[in-house]
């Protein structure tokens, strides 16, 4: 008897990357009530969280959303708040 074996294919970097993309956490499609993102934090300072938010989080974001407008602002002093804003037709501000 012989056995059947299934080749994997191999996925490139690329198309591991594109997939990481449309798939995961902020990997969302935002509607038009939606007129800008605004993310702002400190170098310097413990904001972690922001700076997780921005590498792993916003290039999904980004991809999905090509039209968004998305503003970053990184300051180098301590004692900025780290703050994420998004505004719709009204404001709503999201603190770490």
């Amino acid at each position: 008897m012989s056995k059947n074996i299934i080749k994997k294919i191999p996925i490139s970097n690329l198309s591991r990357k594109l997939i990481n993309l449309q798939t995961g956490l902020g990997a969302v499609k935002l509607g038009p009530e939606v007129k800008k993102i605004s993310l702002i934090y400190s170098k310097r300072n413990d904001n972690s969280g922001a700076r997780y938010f921005k590498k792993e989080n916003l290039p999904r974001i980004t991809y999905n959303n090509p039209g968004l407008p998305i503003e970053i602002s990184v300051f180098e002093e301590k004692g900025v708040k780290p703050t994420l804003t998004i505004e719709f037709g009204i404001l709503l501000i999201i603190d770490f």
